[in-house]
């Protein structure tokens, strides 16, 4: 029974060492191996999310603002959050490649502000690089996150939904360079810079007339309508992007009204005709004639459009 006991004792006591061995605290990092070592492991993939980042930061996790830039370089976030401000910090996780880099995620908080950057220890320690992959309250992202995955590759990723419903977004792809010393760009995946706003050439002109304004479906398509010269013209500017922007259109010109309700544009150089029909609060399109040299060729300028109620700043205008 005593030999039961002893051996029972004897577990408990090495399960005990193991974890003190394995617990350090923030007030007890000394030197850059504590300073690592108190980042709490994780497996890989690991991400930090836009939604996880606003939560409450574990104080377990808290480490201060002197002891923290003995390691890491405070330039590399005050380039984010200024010279003046004291943010808090917080070890959200570390990842070993083996007998290469440690890479240590940590969370930067002040006040609205918050930033997760990735800093790289090499293998003995030292500091290498670090860089912000995820930002909140700085921009209107609908969702964020930033990631490294099992190839310690680094992504970072952003996404807005705009009003007419397109997603802009931005995917960068990174990984660590030992020979640059740096983190390097591999993969680019963004439309944002490509999605812009449609600059409408005829959005400044004078809008009097009663069927003037703007028709839209969203912003990538729709129907801008102006006053012409006189009561029986109009100025048109039409833009389509259908089929997920592989059927394009775009035409600006002047139409007639053939009738009270129907305005109709040609060309007498060009066989394009369009036909726009007034009804209510909406304008439909329809093409006459062939407009091929203004569109991609499986689409058309058709459809009906919603006319935009206009603001009220405008109408007191």
């Amino acid at each position: 029974m005593n030999k039961y006991l002893l051996s029972v004792g004897l577990i408990l006591f090495l399960f005990a060492c193991k974890d003190d061995k394995k617990t350090i605290q923030a007030g007890e990092i000394v030197t850059a191996a504590d300073f690592v070592a108190f980042y709490p492991e994780v497996e890989l993939p690991f991400s930090v999310a836009d939604t996880n980042l606003v939560k409450k930061q574990k104080d377990s996790n808290a480490i201060d603002i002197k002891t923290f830039s003995q390691f890491i370089p405070d330039s590399i976030w005050r380039k984010d959050f200024g010279k003046t401000a004291t943010p808090k910090f917080y070890a959200l996780g570390r990842a070993v490649e083996k007998e290469k880099e440690s890479y240590l995620f940590t969370a930067v908080v002040a006040g609205g502000k918050r930033v997760a950057y990735l800093a790289c220890f090499s293998k003995d320690n030292k500091f290498l690089q670090a860089m912000p992959v995820l930002k909140t309250g700085f921009e209107n992202y609908s969702s964020a996150y930033g990631a490294l995955d099992a190839k310690f590759q680094i992504t970072t990723y952003h996404d807005t939904k705009k009003a007419g419903g397109d997603l802009l977004f931005k995917r960068n792809v990174y990984f660590y360079d030992r020979n640059g010393d740096n983190f390097t760009l591999i993969v680019t995946e963004p439309n944002e810079d490509i999605i812009q706003d449609v600059f409408n050439p005829i959005d400044t002109l004078a809008a009097s007339h009663k069927y003037s304004g703007d028709y839209v479906e969203n912003d990538r398509n729709f129907v801008s309508i102006r006053d012409g010269k006189n009561a029986s013209e109009i100025v048109f500017f039409v833009h389509f992007e259908k089929n997920g922007g592989k059927c394009n259109g775009e035409l600006k010109g002047s139409a007639r009204f053939i009738s009270p309700t129907v305005a109709q544009f040609t060309k007498s150089d060009n066989p394009c005709a369009l036909e726009f029909t007034f009804s209510g609060s909406k304008v439909t399109m329809k093409e006459k004639g062939g407009c091929g040299s203004y569109r991609d060729i499986q689409c058309f300028f058709n459809g009906s459009y919603p006319k935009k109620k206009k603001k009220a700043a405008d109408e007191k205008k």
